[in-house]
């Protein structure tokens, strides 16, 4: 018997390891992929080490960001750090849609 979700979506691969599910979904002409991925931890780790950060930005380096690998790509930031676009970069981790990333309280 399939697992499906309540948009009709079919479990098609699952890997706890990666807390990465793979659902597919065939409408008749095509099927459709979905992959969803577990960031609940990471989004945890990050508030940690930003309530817990020194302030200021001292020194050469900080970590300000933990990003999920599938949104750095997805969100164009992966390429925007490989072709030295801090701009780019600095306008998406300032964002505060993507909070939950920033390790680092401030403006990057």
């Amino acid at each position: 018997m399939a697992i499906t979700d309540e948009n009709g979506f079919e479990l098609f691969d699952h890997d706890p390891v990666m807390g990465r599910t793979i659902w597919s979904y065939f409408d008749g002409e095509k099927t459709h992929y979905r992959i969803d991925y577990q960031v609940d931890q990471l989004v945890k780790e990050n508030e940690y080490h930003r309530n817990n950060s020194s302030s200021g930005w001292q020194g050469e380096w900080h970590r300000i960001a933990s990003v999920p690998l599938n949104i750095m790509y997805a969100s164009g930031l992966h390429e925007a750090i490989n072709q030295g676009d801090d701009k780019f970069a600095s306008k998406f981790l300032n964002d505060g849609d993507n909070r939950a990333w920033r390790t680092k309280e401030g403006n990057v």
